[in-house]
């Protein structure tokens, strides 16, 4: 939702502020877990859910099922656009279309969440032209599926090592509709090699080396969070890591962080999950030994606020013995 860290999130991810906070570089592995990167989510649940597939155009959704059944969602996401494209769910109740949309642009912002936005599922974007799959949970309710990308299909396409051309949001060309989940059966993830949990406010990683398949799940209880999976160069241990971080996060046009800070790089994410739900991601090429990794959160409270790896101090550094 805007564009999420490592892409920008070239432009969400969910906020704005995501490439600044880490000064990540245009990167398409970091997207949700998908066909492409090798990705998981090819074991479906056997718990409730459906398999979809859902086309993105510019600028509309095409293939949407009338109704989707709450469980474990094994969709399939193709973009036959010119630009990049996301699928993003959010519960709104019984409100309109047109007043989600009025509602949500400042969350992309650090704003507060509507206050009957309670599920949030973000569990995919792809470049134009790919297409990926991505297992994950979805609960009971009427969504919003919209895209908050920003790619101009109309302009030309942009040189090598430059940033494509940004236009207006897509969800205000007509890129949203709404989505009924029906009652279903509890959702659960393929088996994995790893596991992330993420709590208000810290994660518990359960990986080791040579991991690729990782479930992510938001045990909240309250708070929407995600998992931006991060490594450090090779050599860099816990202390520097830990030291390095601060730096960056502290840092801005005006306080650059000091010549020689080892600056993570984004490998993977997790998609963006409410209290409840999650997915299956893919680590390509696996959890490295003796790598250093961190993992963070830049998603803000529902009341709004800094994201929570900056306010909350959400984010966990770790190698992998």
């Amino acid at each position: 939702m805007r564009r999420r860290m490592g892409r920008g999130l070239a432009a969400l991810s969910v906020l704005a502020m995501l490439a600044a906070a880490c000064g990540s570089d245009d990167d398409d592995t970091t997207t949700a877990t998908t066909e492409a990167d090798g990705g998981g989510g090819d074991e479906g649940g056997d718990e409730g859910g459906d398999a979809v597939e859902i086309t993105a155009v510019d600028y509309a959704f095409e293939g949407v099922p009338e109704e989707l059944t709450a469980g474990t969602v094994e969709l399939s996401f193709a973009n036959e656009g010119k630009v990049d494209h996301e699928l993003a769910l959010v519960e709104v109740g019984d409100t309109s279309l047109e007043q989600f949309l009025k509602d949500f642009p400042p969350v992309l912002e650090g704003g507060p969440f509507p206050d009957y936005a309670e599920g949030v599922a973000v569990p995919i974007d792809r470049p134009a032209g790919e297409s990926g799959d991505v297992t994950f949970i979805l609960s009971e309710g009427t969504y919003a599926m919209f895209c908050t990308f920003t790619g101009d299909a109309s302009a030309a396409a942009p040189a090598e090592g430059e940033e494509p051309a940004e236009g207006e949001p897509h969800y205000a060309l007509g890129m949203a509709q709404l989505v009924t989940v029906a009652a279903g059966e509890a959702g659960e993830l393929p088996e994995a090699d790893g596991t992330i949990t993420a709590k208000d406010y810290s994660f518990e990683p359960d990986v080791e080396a040579g991991d690729t398949t990782i479930n992510f799940m938001n045990d909240g209880p309250d708070e929407v969070h995600f998992a931006q999976v991060s490594v450090f160069p090779e050599g860099t241990d816990v202390a520097a890591a830990e030291a390095a971080w601060g730096a960056l996060m502290g840092a801005d046009e005006a306080n650059p962080p000091p010549e020689g800070t080892p600056e993570p790089e984004d490998v993977s994410f997790s998609g963006i999950y409410s209290s409840g739900l999650g997915a299956q991601f893919m680590m390509p090429g696996g959890f490295e030994s003796g790598r250093t990794y961190v993992l963070a959160c830049f998603i803000s409270d529902r009341a709004g606020g800094p994201p929570h790896a900056i306010g909350q101090k959400m984010y966990k550094i770790f190698t992998v013995e």
